[in-house]
């Protein structure tokens, strides 16, 4: 796929999640058959929280990079996956602050036959800034790690993978955190990312550099340090 490709999906899916973002009652509807599917809280407090930023920086992020490095598949710096974490994260606030007048989370409206699953946040919805670091992380790391690559059951892998990411960002709709219409902003912000990396400007920093290997590691010890001395995952 060509890189001007990701930026025809990605303005179609921004597209898209601007008109159901203004289309409320389609969007109510699909918020709450989405939130009856919540089975367990339990569950979902944790598998929700699978696209946090801080969890995908600490854990997901070396795991990819691992995994790339010990497989047959293409070797995936460690700063390419976090400076795609930063990335997505930085144009997401950046989004929310521009948003946040009209762009209120279901927990604004007060649904009496929703289910909201703590903790529950009233503004700056669009967009999903879980969605966008879960999914611009594994969009990345499948075009560069599966990159001329061929083997038995790729388009497999590349499906469960892709499915993965994609369940984790629906998630953010079933805890009734977001709407869909947000899950399909992150979903174009994910494409953005893949033109972006891709930028030469990015090619040193993202390849070649030591200091932004350095610094990667650095920042996910500052990760991991956040998340055992808060709790968070416990």
């Amino acid at each position: 796929m060509k890189t001007d490709s990701y930026i025809f999906f990605g303005s179609a899916f921004l597209a898209l999640s601007l008109l159901l973002k203004f289309m409320t009652p389609l969007d109510i509807y699909i918020l709450k058959v989405l939130n009856s599917l919540m089975f367990s809280e339990f569950f979902f407090s944790y598998f929700t929280e699978i696209g946090n930023g801080l969890i995908c920086l600490a854990i997901i992020s070396p795991i990819l990079s691992y995994v790339s490095y010990k497989s047959n598949l293409n070797s995936i710096k460690i700063q390419t996956l976090v400076f795609t974490c930063i990335g997505a994260g930085l144009i997401v606030k950046v989004l929310k602050e521009l948003t946040f007048i009209f762009a209120m989370r279901p927990a604004y409206y007060k649904f009496t036959d929703v289910t909201f699953l703590e903790p529950i946040f009233l503004y700056s919805s669009f967009p999903s800034g879980h969605a966008a670091t879960i999914l611009s992380l594994f969009f990345v790391w499948i075009f560069l790690a599966f990159n001329k690559k061929e083997f038995r059951f790729k388009a497999l892998a590349i499906f469960l993978l892709l499915s993965f990411a994609l369940l984790v960002s629906l998630s953010r709709v079933v805890v009734a955190a977001h709407w869909l219409s947000d899950v399909l902003g992150s979903i174009a912000l994910a494409f953005f990312m893949l033109k972006i990396i891709q930028l030469k400007v990015f090619k040193n920093l993202l390849h070649e550099s030591k200091f932004a290997n350095y610094f990667s590691f650095f920042l996910i010890g500052l990760s991991w340090l956040y998340l055992l001395t808060t709790g968070t995952l416990y």
